[in-house]
């Protein structure tokens, strides 16, 4: 059994990461500072509180920011793997003490979740973003920090996989983030309000998390790669199928533009380097949150990422053409919007 740490190990990546891992018998040291950041604190403690009690799992409260804490952490755990699914919040330390934690600690190897809103707009002609482009994270706080993380990251002497990652989806995140709010107002009989609805790339977590763990076993150190499902997805179709799951009429209202234009992930080098190709599209998405909010004995029953789940690396997928995905995206639902 081998170690690895989770930092950020509360959050909605870093939780359905974890629990994979803990389900192909690794053992884990969850960090989270356990803020408000992201789904919020009572939804992480709610989240955690499942592994509390894991003889294969400890839980750190601490900063990943925090060099003693991490310092503390290395030297108590000895992980031999980070995989980073942290937020950090912009204008603070950055990434760079965990970075220098996991260099002087010598990890095998750093596994860090970058974002895949780090690809400049392009237009319709040219909407697949390709790791070979760089980071144009504008003016945004968030992203300039995770630019600036990417180059910490870049110059860090450690061996390590970036993974940039596009909209992630599951029934792992809180009851403010989509599309769980949208399915709470389907739900209550309400409208349901998006903020835009311009077409993006929704990528299952577990789909997230076997690219995780493909990273961790195929090792393509120093490299930047894409984790998304590839095709372009608008929220309101997204909205749709909830509702034909939920049973529910669907009114949905769009109260403004997207101020970028949301890219879509190009998956070749995910299979050149990974022997990754998305396996979950957006009608299973809409079932599993439908079923783990109205159905929850079901779900339980049926999760991907159980504890008893082996589906990682032993059995790589094979390459899926943009002809097949868009053939599986269409089975669970007919309509695409354009």
């Amino acid at each position: 059994m081998s170690l690895v740490l989770v930092a950020g190990g509360a959050g909605f990546l870093g939780t359905a990461v974890a629990r994979r891992l803990l389900g192909t018998g690794e053992g884990v040291v969850f960090l989270d500072s356990f803020d408000d950041g992201g789904d919020g604190r009572a939804y992480k403690e709610e989240r955690i509180g499942v592994f509390a009690r894991h003889p294969r799992a400890a839980v750190v409260r601490g900063d990943a920011t925090d060099p003693a804490v991490l310092e503390r952490v290395f030297a108590e755990h000895r992980p031999a793997s980070v995989v980073n699914a942290t937020l950090l919040r912009p204008g603070g330390r950055g990434l760079g003490p965990l970075l220098e934690s996991a260099r002087a600690s010598g990890v095998g190897i750093f596994v860090h979740l970058s974002d895949g809103r780090l690809y400049g707009p392009r237009d319709e002609a040219a909407p697949c973003a390709r790791e070979d482009e760089a980071p144009e994270p504008g003016d945004e706080a968030d992203l300039v920090a995770k630019a600036a993380e990417e180059e910490a990251l870049l110059a860090s002497g450690l061996p390590f996989v970036n993974l940039r990652v596009f909209a992630a989806v599951g029934s792992g995140g809180g009851p403010a983030r989509f599309p769980l709010d949208a399915l709470e107002a389907l739900v209550g009989g309400e409208e349901v309000v998006l903020p835009d609805d311009a077409p993006r790339d929704f990528v299952h977590t577990e789909d997230v998390v076997r690219g995780v763990l493909f990273a961790m076993a195929r090792r393509p150190l120093g490299e930047t790669v894409n984790l998304g499902f590839g095709l372009a997805v608008r929220p309101s179709d997204v909205v749709r199928a909830l509702a034909v799951r939920a049973a529910r009429e669907a009114r949905i209202v769009v109260s403004g533009v997207s101020p970028r234009t949301p890219r879509i992930a190009d998956l070749e080098k995910a299979w050149q380097k990974l022997g990754y190709s998305p396996q979950l599209g957006v009608g299973e998405i809409a079932w599993e949150i439908v079923r783990a909010r109205l159905y929850p004995a079901e779900a339980g029953r049926t999760a991907y990422s159980g504890e008893t789940s082996s589906r990682v690396v032993a059995d790589l997928p094979r390459p899926v053409s943009r002809r097949e995905l868009f053939g599986l995206f269409r089975k669970p639902f007919k309509r695409l919007g354009g």
